[in-house]
């Protein structure tokens, strides 16, 4: 052991827990649904971004007995399969494109994607609320990405050989708005690129589909995750025939890992069925059914199962967080470097599972917790 590496690791975690940054893993136990127990209690969790409810609704006991674990290499040694190649096909029409690519998670995914299709001298335009994943990508094709104001577009593309890449999320992760539909319209028509992460969008519109998809669009690459409202793991990129054999053979986080497990692969086929059918459409009605009764508890106009409530200070987040836990809400603080530094957050995210009852008695603990440390509900929305 290193002493040195010991003492500035005791040093960094210190500095960390003084300013109200330390992370700790919670453990939920004995889950079912929506509902398990948490540090000795039990809980009803409003974090996870199980949207639907999937998460549970399948076991490894329905998959079949013969479907091996391991796909024993890269995709591109030996490790690929019909089911892979199908379940590909399958996710890239429930996004309206022509071909997809599999990958172990949408980090992957975009840190795989991003530096195989943009080139340092393309112009890109990136969301400064753009996830942790699409800002590394950037960083690793070395492109110079220009910082959009929040929910802004693009200027016009100018003129001349280079490509106008425009990197935004359909979805928000922390602020739980919507891209502009519009915008990305404009831009596409005016001959820019659109990659677009619609990993808190996809399976929440019509038959499955990411919100670009519902809106009648068709971005020059579309990501999705397979861990939220498809309640499985891993993540593909979807777009055109050409960019997908490239990627195969270009994307790093693709080539240099093993691929998905076939028992991993058989679920999340399962859950596109579930998801894009009967069972899909009437978890998809009961969620949106509690972001329009959770607007009214909050009074406000909410486009997603994503809620922050906004306090600012590290520390008064945390301790919101404890004091909901007390009283049986397991809603998680959200702090720096997730968020920009001086607007931590609870963020409140809603299931198909949650009924009526636990919305409206969790708003009201809300309330009262927040009262009690000087806030008000309405002005932390």
């Amino acid at each position: 052991m290193s002493r040195a590496l010991e003492d500035r690791l005791v040093h960094r975690l210190d500095a960390r827990r003084r300013a109200g940054l330390e992370r700790t893993m919670p453990l939920p136990e004995r889950r079912t649904g929506v509902c398990y127990e948490l540090a000795g209690r039990s809980v009803v969790g409003f974090c996870s971004n199980d949207y639907l409810g999937l998460a549970s609704l399948q076991t490894a006991a329905d998959l079949p007995p013969t479907t091996p674990a391991g796909s024993t290499a890269s995709r591109l040694i030996c490790g690929d399969s019909p089911e892979h190649r199908a379940l590909e096909g399958r996710l890239a029409r429930l996004v309206g494109c022509d071909d997809a690519l599999l990958f172990a998670s949408g980090f992957a995914a975009s840190v795989g994607a991003i530096p195989a299709l943009i080139e340092p001298d393309d112009r890109v335009f990136s969301d400064v609320h753009n996830h942790a994943s699409l800002i590394d990508g950037l960083r690793l094709a070395k492109a110079r990405a220009e910082l959009l104001a929040h929910g802004m577009t693009p200027p016009p593309r100018p003129a001349g050989p280079g490509l106008t890449w425009w990197v935004c999320e359909a979805i928000y992760s922390m602020d739980g708005d919507r891209c502009p539909i519009d915008g990305i319209r404009s831009h596409l028509a005016d001959g820019g690129l659109v990659y677009l992460d619609e990993a808190h969008a996809l399976g929440l519109f019509p038959g499955g589909s990411g919100l670009a998809r519902a809106r009648g669009l068709r971005p020059t690459v579309v990501v999705g995750t397979l861990g939220k409202a498809l309640g499985c793991a891993g993540a593909f990129v979807a777009g055109s025939a050409t960019t997908c054999a490239w990627l195969r053979g270009i994307a790093r986080s693709h080539v240099f890992s093993t691929g998905l497990s076939p028992l991993l692969v058989a679920a999340i086929d399962r859950a596109v069925t579930l998801v894009s059918g009967p069972e899909g459409d009437r978890r998809r009605a009961r969620l949106w059914a509690n972001v329009t009764r959770a607007g009214e508890l909050l009074g406000r106009r909410l486009s997603s199962p994503i809620v922050p409530i906004h306090v600012g200070d590290n520390h008064l987040a945390v301790a919101v967080s404890d004091a909901l836990l007390a009283r049986g809400w397991h809603v998680q603080a959200i702090r720096p470097p997730t968020v920009p530094p001086g607007t931590a957050r609870l963020r409140l995210s809603l299931s198909a599972d949650h009924t009526v009852e636990q919305l409206t008695a969790l708003v009201a603990d809300l309330d009262d917790v927040l009262t009690t440390f000087g806030r008000r509900l309405r002005q932390a929305s």
